[in-house]
């Protein structure tokens, strides 16, 4: 018999998971789906069937994928849970059960498993595949239509290490540029490097040093560089007993971004100074010649993870803001430059300018914020790059939005020219919509809500796939 959920703050409110699956034909909307809108939008995020057993983090959650599917002004909706091995054997047995790695017999190193991972993190489409992603494991293919589960995709296999969360697709070749930490064992320093041709097929994945063990949740490309900042949320399994985490803030070490030329060996990394801080998204990067700008949103720590000294952060270093860089490879000098000072995170872009240089970032912001409000998101923000003009649509304060994903309004149409697409948390009424607004502006409000009789819980990330 499954056991209630304990009174945890991120198992309550629109953190707390759904029981069940659904299917639902014909969504009611209010006002009009735009002409032309036909795909999938998917949003991934934990999503616990059963209630843990010990100590719990939002990001340990099982999988659950959203998928609102656009046809002709009509949407339909499912949700699934997403059948890892770990999912699986929680259903045979009715209860929580914690992945368990046991240490080596010879090295006493706890050996990383890519095939028993949450896939709760981001879900893309690539090479003809849908693919949940997480932090440490290989990605997790779901069926389009109608999210079946098909396990860890076979492209995966040839992975030296895992593919986290933020790969990157390069408009303009189609390869898929991804990366993985701690390849080998738990507090390893080794990180992997991979490519993937548009058809689904790895070409490259090579492996190499960091400066120190961390949690690297994101990396950049541009048309001539990759780049892997490592900031000091390091890993030490000692700490685990000590502080209840064996990541932790350490600023004595300081930040290194480690820079390498498209198509040049790993050999070649050049590792530079970077600014202390930590960030978990990048909204985009691009460089001309030698210089390279990379935006972020920047966290003065690690937000939700201890200090070496097992206190948690204040309240004003766990709020992130958009900032960019600018690196200078001749130099190696980094300059900051503040761009947006309000609470930020879950930056996205119009994704046929990865890597290049753009002008529109779209963000979910909350410019009024207070302790003990579960660091909710109550608008979608639209930041011109160019000109630092900003429009903003509020959902309104205790209401939750997620991350924007863009939608261009065709193939050919200019940057920005499109719809933005995210979930929205009605706190009052305890339900979820999906809202659909013009990208170029996002002041006038949704065009069409999208109504759900249930919640869609808070989660991480989601893309659009065409029909």
């Amino acid at each position: 018999m499954a056991a209630p959920f304990p009174n945890h703050p991120q198992l309550r409110g629109n953190y707390a998971p759904i029981n069940f699956e659904a299917q639902i034909q014909d969504l009611v909307v209010e006002g009009s789906v735009p002409s032309g809108l036909s795909g999938s939008l998917y949003r991934n995020g934990p999503n616990p069937k059963y209630a843990p057993t010990g100590p719990y983090h939002w990001f340990g959650g099982d999988g659950m994928v959203h998928a609102f599917h656009f046809n002709e002004g009509r949407v339909d909706y499912l949700n699934r849970w997403i059948r890892t091995p770990k999912h699986v054997a929680e259903l045979a047995e009715g209860r929580s059960m914690p992945r368990v790695r046991k240490p080596d017999a010879n090295t006493g190193k706890v050996a990383a498993d890519h095939q028993n991972g949450l896939a709760n993190t981001h879900i893309i489409w690539h090479g003809d595949q849908l693919l949940a992603l997480d932090e440490g494991s290989h990605p997790f293919e779901l069926a389009p239509m109608t999210l079946e589960s098909r396990g860890y995709s076979e492209q995966g296999r040839q992975l030296s290490g895992a593919m986290t969360a933020h790969p990157k697709i390069d408009p303009a070749t189609g390869e898929l540029h991804g990366f993985g930490y701690m390849t080998g064992y738990a507090g390893s320093s080794t990180l992997s490097y991979h490519v993937v041709d548009p058809s689904g097929s790895v070409v490259r994945s090579d492996t190499f040093e960091a400066p120190y063990p961390a949690m690297v949740h994101d990396f950049v490309i541009t048309n001539d560089y990759v780049l892997f900042p490592i900031f000091p949320l390091t890993f030490d399994m000692d700490r685990a007993s000590k502080i209840g985490s064996p990541f932790a803030f350490d600023a004595s070490q300081g930040t290194h971004i480690g820079v390498l030329e498209r198509g040049a060996p790993v050999s070649d990394i050049r590792w530079i100074e970077g600014p202390l801080c930590f960030v978990f998204h990048y909204q985009n990067a691009w460089n001309e010649g030698e210089h390279i700008w990379v935006d972020t949103i920047e966290f003065a720590v690690a937000p939700n993870f201890p200090l070496v000294d097992g206190t948690l952060p204040s309240y004003a270093d766990a709020q992130g803001k958009l900032v960019r860089w600018h690196i200078n490879m001749k130099t190696g000098e980094v300059r900051q430059e503040s761009v947006l000072d309000v609470a930020s995170e879950f930056p996205r872009i119009d994704e046929r300018f990865t890597a290049s240089r753009y002008r529109h970032g779209y963000i979910a912001a909350a410019s009024t914020r207070q302790r003990g409000d579960g660091g909710l998101f109550h608008e979608i923000t639209h930041v011109d790059m160019d000109s630092g003009k900003v429009k903003t649509w509020d959902a309104g304060v205790g209401n939750g939005v997620s991350e924007p994903v863009f939608v261009p309004e065709s193939a050919g149409s200019a940057e920005g020219e499109g719809w933005l697409l995210a979930t929205v948390y009605k706190q009052a009424t305890m339900n979820s919509e999906l809202v659909v607004l013009n990208a170029a502006a996002v002041d006038d409000g949704p065009v069409a809500s999208v109504r759900l009789d249930h919640r869609v819980p808070f989660g991480f990330h989601g893309s659009w796939r065409a029909n």
